[in-house]
């Protein structure tokens, strides 16, 4: 892939679509993470100083994820805000039965969009997503958590072609480095929670995308499967609601 050139489409993208909508810029959440650190460097690329990013962290989240988060936004100049969730997470709680580290995760992340969209209407500005492909594909997100988005410029590009563009676009080694994570609970790892590489998981991907089913023979029976459950059984993340038709009735 040409990197160079994806680089300047990603940018129009950006400034298109913020410029179509008529607002001043973008709002971001950093998680510390490495698809949000690539999606703030295309965005500093793209539009310079207008860009706004929230910081939010809970009781749990891994304290060197803020450091590197802030840090990005010092050396990229992106005005921020720290947020602390907790108190908001723990009045949720109170009103839950029966929670598991799932549904508290879950919680997290649509507490922090709705941090985010009411943010984005005082700066009178777009939030950007900052799901990869294989997230998108695999339905591993919040539904109205950390997949709501008014654009998302990075979500056609698979996790491991998101380390490409980060070395591309001199990412600091600390967020190409890290193990890929949520972070919505002490020591979650993307990887583990699916059982398989994003290196595996994305030749999968692949696979089943171009329907090559001699590449399909070579790779894991169990992460096919896996793959294949995941699709189908998210495939309601990646559309809009139905909404029935009178025309049909």
């Amino acid at each position: 892939m040409d990197y160079e050139k994806l680089l300047e489409a990603l940018c129009e993208f950006i400034k298109k679509n913020v410029q179509n909508a008529k607002v001043k810029g973008v709002v971001l959440g950093l998680s510390g993470g490495i698809d949000s650190a690539v999606v703030a460097h295309l965005c500093k690329k793209a539009l310079n100083d207008k860009i706004f990013a929230l910081l939010m962290p809970s009781a749990s989240s891994n304290k060197d994820n803020l450091k590197d988060a802030l840090k990005l936004c010092e050396e990229l100049e992106i005005e921020y805000k720290i947020v602390p969730i907790q108190e908001i997470l723990n009045a949720f709680l109170k009103e839950c039965e029966q929670t598991d580290k799932i549904r508290v995760g879950n919680l997290a992340a649509r507490i922090r969009m709705s941090l985010l969209y009411d943010f984005s209407m005082l700066k009178n500005s777009l939030v950007v997503g900052t799901s990869n492909k294989s997230e998108l594909l695999l339905g591993y997100g919040t539904i109205y958590g950390d997949l709501a988005c008014a654009f998302n410029p990075i979500g056609d590009l698979y996790k491991s072609e998101i380390y490409e563009l980060a070395r591309h676009l001199n990412v600091n080694e600390n967020f190409i480095k890290k193990a890929p994570s949520a972070d919505l609970w002490e020591g979650q790892s993307d990887e583990k929670d699916l059982g398989f590489s994003y290196d595996e998981i994305d030749r999968g991907l692949k696979a089943l995308e171009k329907d090559d089913d001699k590449e399909l023979l070579k790779l894991n029976e169990k992460l096919i499967q896996m793959l294949k459950n995941r699709i189908q059984k998210n495939a309601f993340k990646r559309k809009m609601p139905e909404i029935f038709s009178l025309k049909k009735f």
